[in-house]
């Protein structure tokens, strides 16, 4: 069934300008002449249902429109109202394919359905995302009529992977579920859209096969069923295939042979128990590997990881340490990859668990040595020589011995180790010459980040740097979907700052629920405030804490007879005899008729019963005169009047009705 156009407007297309928020979602951008013509469209037709409804009314006919079904969601949204319904749902269609000779033919035209993203497109135009664009079949300057459209929920989708990695995604339905929910409005069958992967060079690709209740559907708030298949028709499993990944065992050696650029993972999992982990590999019959590690197997490689080896050829074993304080809580799996580097090379992989290895400071503590009072240092190794035998030393010393010009080692004159020693010309790296290649490659090669390929990091190093803090597309576990996503961009809210979320998470916690006690909407994120503020009301009713009378103390009312606490009682305290409570009203009523005319002094305070609080809080307040201090006075002395009145300086009174407001 087609889709009925409600309002249509021919536009100019534009391709958008490729940002983390468009790349691949399906919003467009609409000129603001757009929202008022379509507002003026739909008032007009408010208007003219309105005016037939009463004519029918009159003449005691059915009207033309019923009142809309509040069971229906859909229907409830699109009633007579001047407000447009949410999510506003537009089908773009190239002019040119639709010939006005051809118009009974306008259910075979090319068509894409899409949401709306802002009203700030330029006069005249339609800014349309790239990827968008090709499914359409439109290029920068066609004309496209755009279309609003009112599709119903969304109830299935059936999904075909286009691309066969998608089969080693262990959360695929998870990760679809982010994106869809983030990135698009509406899936119409036929439809191709893209999913970025964290850890891929490329996103992956998705068909849309089938869709109920129509070949059009709204996905924005909706319970949308999805079975994903693949391109052999074959379902793909929710788990990542167990052949592509080894195990690592404490005691047991892995054998592995990896080329340039290809790499091995093992599945690693480290008990609650263990303090410290070591992952060692040990290169066979010459080659080199690197050595990195992740909790997310998507997201292990040279760029994105959270542990890694990247030590030259002749550094060797390659040793990877993870200490348990670097694990997040509750998570015991880690995911080691062995990847390799230029040619083929074979080697052992082992783990050990709190093993204990011997400090570097210690080492070079016992290689330095003083010189002696009858010792002299030779010139050419530095080992220090008795005086007597010096001459000889050095003689035989500079006969079969060779120094570096660079650095203080020394070797056997005419070895192949001094013959292969090198030292890098950029930085104080030195090595054999095998270490060349990789240490250029690491550390002095510019490389530039997939999220902005226009800057350039001066080496893979500060590219992993950026990849595992503020990068977009850095892969993180969701805290409130659970599941493997890319961040997003950086925070730009004083919350998000300083919960330390970025766009992704932030739009996710954003979420409302409601709340299983008071029935209140609550943003995910508040959630866990808001429970404990439950909490804490549940356990001052359980404890029967009585808060002190002073209405701006959140504190328990101390054992006084003004019912403050004691921080509040404290500037009233005196330890002069009054059995009859006289002085201490005295006390009372000065301080309170002090602060409504001189105030307290704060800065920050906000009492509106201080002079300082309501200057504070607008520069236009009056400050009290005498006599009206001392008239909102009266009602509180009133409600003390018992206590004048004890025989033994305490008496129970009705403290709920003091309104008293003492600055703290």
């Amino acid at each position: 069934m087609e889709l009925s156009a409600e309002f249509s407007r021919v536009l100019r297309c534009k391709a958008v300008s490729q940002t983390s928020d468009t790349i691949y979602s399906d919003k467009v951008y609409l000129p603001s002449s757009f929202l008022s013509s379509l507002l003026d469209s739909r008032n007009r037709t408010n208007n003219q249902n309105s005016a037939h409804n009463q004519f029918m009314a009159a003449h005691h006919r059915q009207p033309l429109h019923t009142p809309p079904d509040t069971n229906n969601a859909s229907d409830y949204a699109f009633g007579d109202s001047d407000q447009l319904p949410s999510p506003l749902i537009f089908r773009l269609v190239q002019r040119s394919a639709v010939p006005p000779s051809e118009k009974a033919k306008h259910a075979d035209r090319k068509a894409v359905y899409c949401g709306v993203r802002e009203f700030s497109s330029e006069e005249g135009h339609v800014g349309v995302p790239e990827w968008l664009m090709r499914d359409a079949g439109l290029v920068a300057g066609d004309s496209v009529a755009v279309e609003f459209v009112r599709p119903e929920k969304g109830l299935f989708a059936q999904l075909q992977a286009l691309d066969g990695a998608a089969k080693q995604i262990g959360d695929l339905r998870a990760l679809l579920e982010a994106h869809m929910r983030s990135k698009l409005t509406a899936l119409a069958v036929g439809e191709t859209f893209q999913v970025p992967v964290g850890g891929m060079n490329r996103p992956l690709s998705f068909s849309v096969v089938a869709l109920e209740p129509m070949n059009v559907v709204d996905i924005v708030d909706t319970d949308l069923s999805v079975d994903i298949v693949h391109a052999d028709g074959s379902v793909i499993n929710s788990q990542m295939d167990d052949d592509s990944i080894g195990e690592l065992v404490p005691g047991v050696a892995h054998n592995v042979e990896v080329t340039g650029g290809q790499s091995r993972i093992f599945q690693l999992h480290i008990p609650a128990q263990i303090k410290s982990t070591d992952v060692v590999v040990t290169c066979q019959s010459g080659g080199d590997v690197s050595v990195c590690a992740s909790r997310l197997v998507r997201n292990v490689s040279i760029l994105d990881n959270t542990w890694f080896d990247y030590s030259l050829p002749s550094q060797q074993p390659k040793r990877l340490r993870i200490e348990h304080n670097e694990l997040p809580s509750g998570s015991n799996n880690v995911y080691v990859s062995i990847i390799g580097f230029a040619a083929a090379t074979r080697a052992t992989v082992e783990v050990h668990f709190d093993a204990h290895r011997k400090a570097e400071s210690t080492v070079l503590a016992e290689t330095a040595l003083e010189v002696g009072s009858n010792e002299s240092v030779c010139t050419n190794c530095g080992s220090n020589v008795p005086k007597d035998r010096f001459i000889m030393h050095q003689t035989v010393c500079e006969r079969h011995n060779s120094k570096c010009q660079h650095c203080p080692r020394v070797f056997k004159r005419g070895s192949v180790e001094f013959e292969q020693h090198w030292h890098c010309n950029i930085c104080t790296e030195a090595g054999d010459v095998d270490d060349r290649d990789k240490h250029i490659y690491f550390s002095h090669t510019p490389h530039a980040c997939s999220c902005n390929p226009v800057h350039m990091y001066a080496s893979v190093i500060e590219l992993t740097a950026h990849r595992r803090t503020e990068c977009p597309e850095r892969l993180i576990e969701c805290q409130y979907c659970h599941t493997n996503v890319a961040q997003g961009s950086l925070p730009t809210t004083a919350e998000a700052i300083l919960r330390g979320q970025h766009e992704h998470e932030w739009s996710c916690g954003s979420r409302s629920i409601s709340c299983v006690k008071c029935k209140a909407y609550v943003p995910i994120r508040q959630v866990k405030t808001h429970m404990q503020l439950h909490e804490m009301k549940e356990q001052r009713a359980r404890a029967n804490i009585v808060p002190c009378v002073n209405r701006e103390c959140v504190r328990e009312r101390g054992d006084n007879p003004l019912g403050l606490c004691a921080i509040c009682f404290g500037p009233l305290y005196s330890g002069q005899h009054d059995p009859d409570n006289q002085r201490l009203l005295k006390r009372l009523a000065r301080t309170m008729h002090s602060q409504l005319t001189s105030g307290c002094g704060n800065k920050q305070c906000k009492n509106l019963h201080c002079a300082s609080g309501r200057a504070n809080v607008s520069n236009d307040a009056v400050p009290l005169t005498q006599t009206a201090a001392a008239a909102m006075l009266i009602p509180v002395l009133k409600a003390y009047a018992p206590l004048a009145t004890a025989t033994n300086g305490y008496l129970i009174i009705d403290y709920s009705g003091i309104d008293l407001h003492l600055c703290i």
